[in-house]
């Protein structure tokens, strides 16, 4: 999708890569008029010249840009607009018919933290999984783990070497751009053997003996035919990601300064085939720490099943987000005053 000719597709973001950013302050970047997010800009948005575009820089910061469009020049197609190293020379650029963005922020700096969705997935037939790309990217997620489950559908087209990051990095940044999203999505495949307690090791999925944590492990499961009662998926998040903050601060900090003192909630969502995890499955999950949980009691698709629990997840963090920082705020508040009546 980045620098590609893919046609117009949905940007909320314009997305930028850090290897686009151009001039000594690396707050300049020029897109081609080809260039699918510059004919986004020009031809869906209808901005001009001095109007603000919302970009953002893959792994650094978003903010706003203001745009710079110009006719192509002699001159320009002369000397391509270059600077002689093979990058646009940001002072050349807009004559050649280019979209100059100048950044009001520095993008080279990630954005503050905010909470992390990982999706533990049971590969799904392959039409399916192309459609989730871009879907789960554009809802947040931060992470994603393909496995084979037990009753995987399972062929050539499900081996690990199928998953290079040419098949499914444009999907994802079309998702990013979507959902408005900046935080690099990493994706992490094995699917050449059945799921076991040394996959998830692996992809640092066990949970580390008692040791209190904020993120919530959910594993997908109805429970119907065992007769569970399960909790619904919100429940769980919410019960595993809810803390105490009444100190947020280090008294040697700065009462301006309001880092939190633990990271922000997190969670996993594990979701499994069509035909849903085998007993074994559910064994092994709550084995390495996942709760069970549900969506309800209607029998859903695998990609109905992930939309509904990753909007479900992330409304839970952000909840819990939100409280921490209100939380926070009061906790300042309170050593603040007492710091003036001392």
């Amino acid at each position: 999708l980045l620098g590609g000719d893919a046609g117009l597709r949905t940007m909320n973001l314009i997305l930028l890569k850090k290897s686009e950013l151009t001039g000594s302050d690396k707050r300049c970047a020029v897109l081609d008029k080809a260039d699918a997010r510059a004919k986004h800009i020009v031809g869906h948005l209808r901005k001009r010249s001095g109007d603000a575009v919302s970009v953002g820089v893959i792994g650094g910061g978003r903010g706003v840009a203001t745009l710079r469009l110009g006719e192509p020049s002699s001159s320009s197609v002369q000397d391509g607009g270059s600077n002689g190293d093979g990058n646009a020379d940001p002072k050349k650029a807009g004559s050649d018919g280019s979209v100059v963005l100048q950044l009001s922020f520095d993008g080279t700096i990630s954005s503050p933290s905010s909470p992390e969705m990982t999706l533990v997935l049971a590969i799904p037939q392959p039409k399916r999984l192309k459609a989730l790309w871009s879907v789960v990217a554009s809802m947040g997620v931060t992470r994603i783990v393909l496995i084979r489950a037990q009753l995987s559908p399972y062929g050539e087209h499900c081996k690990s070497s199928r998953f290079v990051e040419s098949t499914y990095r444009s999907l994802i940044e079309e998702g990013m751009a979507q959902g408005a999203h900046v935080r690099p999505v990493v994706v992490d495949v094995d699917v050449d053997h059945v799921v076991c307690k040394e996959t998830l090791e692996k992809f640092d999925l066990v949970s580390a003996g008692n040791r209190p944590s904020r993120t919530a492990k959910v594993f997908l499961d109805c429970g119907d035919e065992s007769g569970v009662v399960v909790p619904p998926a919100r429940d769980v998040v919410m019960r595993s990601c809810s803390a105490d903050i009444s100190c947020t601060t280090d008294d040697n900090h700065n009462l301006g300064n309001n880092t939190p003192l633990h990271p922000p909630p997190s969670a996993v969502l594990a979701v499994g085939p069509e035909r849903g995890w085998t007993d074994s499955e559910a064994e092994l999950f709550q084995e390495v720490g996942f709760s069970m949980a549900t969506l309800g009691s209607s029998i859903l698709r695998v990609d109905t099943a992930v939309v509904a629990g990753l909007a479900i997840v992330s409304a839970a963090l952000d909840e819990c987000y939100c409280s921490d920082s209100s939380k926070m705020n009061v906790a300042n508040g309170s050593k603040r005053q007492r710091t003036e009546r001392t």
